[in-house]
């Protein structure tokens, strides 16, 4: 036995002076991988700025549904006052509102008062835009509608818009402005040159130009945390006191392993340190795992389509729904609700950056939640991967606000186990698998991941199959055949995605683990601080899948997850090639097909 315990160790040894051996080598087909690496770069970048272009006009077609409210019904004078109250309180986003009808004037918060000679843009609907602007230290839009008899003004911040493309892109007005960006682009440039180097889209409603190029990618970058090892001791020894006496510090613990920290010397120093020490049984790095997002970017091909009809039989209000959510009718989730929509004893948890539990599309449903981390139960998200990931699963739907999830009344387990930006390791994964499961979790999902495969981690991933849950995960966003894990266990469902032509998103990982593919570019979806955006990745195809899994365990609760497993690839639509293949799996999940199946 202890020379099997070394093996595995030495193993660990051989797979780190591997990577490092990878990190520094020169690449000797170094010009195919370069122009590889550029056409996709390139591919990427356009699905990220489809992605932006999409969530501004979200945003903007949010504040001018509002608007057009106003026109649906009519105000008496007392009512007016509350109800702009509720606008700007509703919306933060809504600095103020202005309201004129026969000749009485309405104001709540402020609105610039040349709000008329600022109006240069007007749609067919009526609606009227300005240009941004800046008003103390802060960019603005107008948006109104101003007839004979009516007007109404909403003064707009653009901080939220900002804030979430500044770091990826760079926005011009429509005078050729750029009034949000990057620093990346030279603004003496003629327009034609400055559009060379990027992925650019246009907002024809009011004639805004999105530039994007992502950066080069960190080849130094680290794939597990420096300096910390995790590490199983014989049962007779004093973990503690074998940490003060090998001067490492334990961080962590997770049932009989340790996580181990050194201010002074690497991982790879520790391991080899360790690997003829008879006290240790086991040990691995701390592999880190992250998101399975895009960030941000597509191939070019026709024009995307989100407003196509949907002849749905159960067809929620939320206001997202019919114009933008394609993803649900894709996989005939309008059809599959006439079944069930989910029942409050069958928990989906979302293990990621945590959820935004104020949102409210989630609040309602978040019954619990855990910090892997701090070990407590702080589950906000810092960075928006988690939420919008939980939206799509299973945000509150026929409310009249924001988007549809797929269950919509299947709770959600709040588990944070990535961090503020949205990368975690194989500790805080693990703890939070665990958690879900002795936190009743019936379904979990994982849109993270990494080409690494942890034993802690795997041991997670079969205390929660043994105990009946089923796992789905993102397969990544890499377009390449190499295993990613969690995805690539035999106990866990691997998602691919497809885009609105049912075709393979191109970013999508592939390989004979695939089992089932699901909606992964543009997709609607919760954000934080109460908005929405578009964002693409297998992340983003996973929670199709989670949410659906939910509805099948609502409908049948003693199903096992494997009979699970196998309802999801049996009634998905083959793609690709007939039958199984490796790159659509089974093919392209179908929720009616699923749901009648076993309702039958």
């Amino acid at each position: 036995m202890n020379a099997l315990r070394r093996l595995t160790i030495g193993f660990s040894i051989v797979l780190l002076t591997v990577l490092g051996l990878w990190f520094v080598s020169d690449h000797t087909e170094e010009e195919d991988q370069v122009t590889e690496y550029s056409t996709l770069r390139a591919a990427m970048d356009d699905i990220m700025a489809e992605d932006l272009k999409v969530t501004i006009q979200m945003f903007l077609y949010q504040i001018e549904e509002d608007i057009r409210g106003w026109d649906k019904e009519s105000w008496s004078d007392e009512t007016v006052r509350t109800r702009m109250l509720k606008e700007v309180e509703d919306h933060p986003h809504i600095l103020g509102f202005y309201y004129k009808h026969d000749g009485m004037e309405y104001t709540v918060g402020n609105v610039t008062e040349d709000y008329e000679q600022r109006f240069v843009h007007r749609k067919d609907n009526g609606i009227a835009l300005s240009d941004p602007f800046i008003d103390h230290g802060k960019k603005h839009i107008l948006m109104g509608k101003i007839d004979i008899e009516e007007t109404y003004v909403a003064e707009v911040d653009l901080s939220f818009i900002e804030n979430f493309v500044k770091d990826t892109a760079a926005v011009a007005d429509s005078n050729g402005q750029f009034f949000i960006g990057d620093g990346k682009i030279d603004v003496s440039l003629e327009k034609e040159e400055a559009e060379l180097p990027y992925a650019r889209k246009e907002i024809p409603e009011i004639g805004w130009n999105l530039y994007v190029q992502s950066e080069e990618s960190d080849e130094s970058e680290e794939h597990y945390k420096q300096g910390e090892v995790i590490i199983e001791l014989e049962p007779n020894i004093n973990d503690k006191q074998w940490a003060e006496e090998q001067n490492v510090t334990v961080i962590d613990r997770i049932n009989s392993k340790i996580v181990v920290r050194s201010p002074n010397s690497s991982t790879e120093q520790l391991m080899e340190k360790w690997v003829h020490d008879n006290s240790v049984v086991y040990m691995e790095p701390n592999f880190m795992y992250s998101k399975q997002t895009i960030d941000y970017r597509k191939r070019p091909r026709r024009s995307l389509n989100y407003f196509g009809p949907m002849d749905n039989l159960q067809q929620p209000n939320d206001e997202f729904y019919e114009p933008y959510q394609w993803n649900l009718s894709q996989i005939f989730a309008d059809e599959a609700w006439n079944v069930t929509i989910g029942k409050t004893g069958v928990p989906i948890a979302i293990v990621d950056s945590g959820i935004d539990g104020e949102h409210l599309d989630l609040a309602e449903k978040i019954t619990d939640g855990f910090n892997a981390f701090e070990n407590n139960g702080a589950y906000h998200d810092e960075h928006g991967h988690g939420t919008h990931v939980a939206g799509i699963a299973a945000a509150i739907t026929n409310n009249l606000d924001g988007i549809a999830g797929v269950s919509w009344n299947n709770p959600i387990l709040a588990v944070k186990s990535l961090d503020h930006n949205a990368e975690g390791n194989s500790l805080s994964i693990a703890k939070g698998i665990i958690w879900a499961v002795d936190n009743g979790a019936k379904v979990i999902n994982l849109s993270l991941g990494d080409a690494h495969d942890s034993d802690i981690m795997y041991e997670a991933i079969r205390y929660a199959y043994e105990n009946d849950v089923v796992l789905i995960a993102a397969s990544g966003n890499d377009n390449v055949e190499i295993p990613m894990y969690p995805a690539a266990y035999k106990e866990v469902l691997a998602v691919g995605a497809v885009d609105p032509h049912r075709e393979r998103a191109f970013f999508s990982n592939y390989g004979n683990h695939i089992d089932v593919t699901a909606p992964g570019e543009h997709i609607p979806s919760t954000f934080l601080s109460n908005q929405y955006v578009m964002m693409s990745g297998t992340s983003m195809a996973a929670p199709h899948v989670a949410g659906m899994a939910g509805l099948i365990r609502s409908v049948n609760p003693e199903l096992t997850n494997e009979e699970i497993y196998t309802i999801i690839r049996n009634t998905s639509d083959d793609l690709g090639e007939q039958g199984y293949d490796p790159f659509y799996g089974y093919g392209e999940i179908n929720m009616k097909q699923a749901l009648e199946e076993i309702r039958h």
